[in-house]
């Protein structure tokens, strides 16, 4: 959502910003006052342009209990969009540490006998449990908790992860067994706690007290984790963010440090997986919070029912999504563009409901007569996250991108993008995105949506262009440090596969 009433004096100095609210396209707070430069949503509000979603979102979460009843709804809109675009970036660095650390610890693996990692088999256990393969992970899981040469209480989170695996088969009764061990170290506890939050196999208020009781000490990385999923298990999303805010999230989850025979000091950092689907799924319900709360405000409640259709789709609430899209649409004064995305996204929604013949018919039918390119990105995006073929849709899309502006159509050569990349079509998903990258700020999230340069690193990454993707991962991370984790990985791939220079701690 790139456009706005230009005359809003919220939104006059944010002209093509995706996720731009539509505040007076809707009729609503045409009488907001102008803010002075220190205010803390007009500073947000710059923030976000430049995609610095984190400092935009503390910028505001420390201003909201301060704000008028007015403008609180306002800031509360404004930080539901940011955590939703949070959100989505997450996801998408998930997918593509889903895809670099199994291969880079199964890389240490299979490196020669002396020096090997003894901890890699756990993180690719792990990893591989993050990402479904139950059975591959279970198989590692069990070579883990015989290895006598790991530590106790990673043999200890190797058998809570087992249970898990079991849990997943539908075995409750050998879970419940692995689960019940002893208590140990903190992040024993923990673990085993999370593992039956996530499985829903204990109550929201004995997760509570577990956190609570190991909230004040002193945690390494991976507890932290642990407590970040606890808290969302248990319902209690702020204090998830709180665990979140309080730590360094570019900090490995375990070092393992040895010698070589040569006397060499070696030293491999591992990271969780977890971790990144942990904190999208954080920003989601920070959305939805603050979006339902912004939608009891009448003046703010059309805006906010269209952002929170959004966002309980992407938490799987396709029921309550088809609900608040269905009360958006029927509001008369909501404009063309906006109504057109909202029937793309309701379009999703049935499909994930189970009438894909619709919802393609729908896509089909939208994208034959849309000529705005944001309504024909979201139509792409919602083909790509089912990953339905669309063909006519395709077909449009397609031609009207060869022939357009590559920085007008940049969010439409993203969606594009996606789509060739989910459908493991890298070359095209590289040669599509390249087409609307900011050429003389490639890197740069002000210039360039960082999903879209997660999805690039992504496909250059399959295609073995490290340089590329390491290129990309270096500049996020300067504004999102828990990039580090696929950046060691990556390193690691590249450094194993190719021998290159550089800072290379693996070999």
């Amino acid at each position: 959502m790139r456009r706005a009433a230009r005359s809003h004096p919220l939104f006059a100095f944010m002209p093509m910003l995706r996720g731009l609210v539509v505040l007076l396209a809707l009729g609503v707070c045409v009488n907001a006052p102008a803010w002075s430069a220190d205010d803390p949503l007009d500073a947000a509000m710059k923030l976000f342009q430049k995609r610095r979603y984190e400092q935009a979102a503390r910028a505001l979460e420390d201003a909201l209990a301060h704000l008028d009843a007015g403008r609180r709804a306002q800031a509360q809109l404004v930080l539901g969009m940011i955590y939703l675009r949070d959100a989505d970036l997450h996801d998408a660095l998930a997918r593509i540490a889903a895809a670099v650390e199994p291969d880079y610890f199964d890389k240490l693996l299979k490196t020669g006998s002396e020096g090997r990692s003894r901890y890699a088999r756990l993180f690719l256990a792990e990893t591989l449990l993050a990402r479904g393969s139950v059975s591959d992970a279970g198989r590692h899981f069990d070579l883990v908790r015989a290895d006598s040469g790991v530590e106790g209480r990673y043999r200890a989170i190797a058998g809570i992860g087992l249970g898990s695996v079991w849990w997943a088969k539908r075995d409750a009764a050998k879970a419940r067994g692995l689960w019940a061990g002893e208590v140990g170290a903190a992040e024993v506890t923990l673990a085993r706690a999370a593992a039956q939050g996530r499985a829903r196999a204990m109550d929201g208020k004995s997760l509570r007290r577990v956190a609570d009781d190991t909230r004040g000490s002193k945690l390494s990385a991976r507890a932290r984790r642990y407590l970040i999923e606890i808290y969302l298990a248990a319902g209690a999303p702020d204090q998830a963010l709180a665990v979140a805010r309080a730590g360094d999230l570019s900090m490995a989850s375990h070092v393992e440090r040895f010698k070589v025979a040569k006397g060499t000091a070696k030293s491999i950092a591992f990271y969780d997986l977890a971790l990144l689907t942990d904190m999208a799924q954080l920003y989601r319900e920070l959305a939805r919070r603050q979006l339902e709360q912004a939608a009891a405000d009448p003046r703010i409640g059309p805006s906010a029912e269209y952002y929170l259709a959004e966002v309980l789709e992407s938490l799987g609430s396709n029921d309550e999504a088809l609900t608040i899209a269905q009360k958006f649409l029927a509001r008369p004064q909501a404009p063309a563009q906006y109504r057109e995305r909202a029937l793309a996204r309701q379009a999703l929604i049935a499909h994930r409901q189970g009438r894909s013949a619709e919802a393609e018919s729908t896509w089909t039918a939208l994208a034959g007569q849309a000529s705005d390119p944001e309504v024909l990105a979201d139509i792409v995006i919602g083909c790509a996250a089912v990953r339905a073929a669309c063909a006519k849709v395709l077909s449009r899309v397609g031609a009207m991108v060869e022939a357009g502006d590559g920085r007008r159509f940049q969010r439409l050569n993203f969606a594009l993008g996606s789509y060739y990349l989910r459908r493991q079509d890298y070359p095209r998903a590289i040669a599509t995105m390249e087409a609307g990258r900011d050429k003389s700020s490639k890197n740069k999230i002000e210039a360039n949506d960082p999903e879209m340069l997660v999805g690039l690193a992504e496909a250059y990454y399959r295609t073995k262009k490290f340089s590329e993707s390491l290129e990309i991962f270096f500049e996020l991370s300067n504004e999102f440090p828990v990039v580090r984790q696929i950046q060691e990985a990556l390193q690691g791939v590249y450094s194993m596969e190719q021998r290159s220079a550089g800072d290379v701690k693996i070999l």
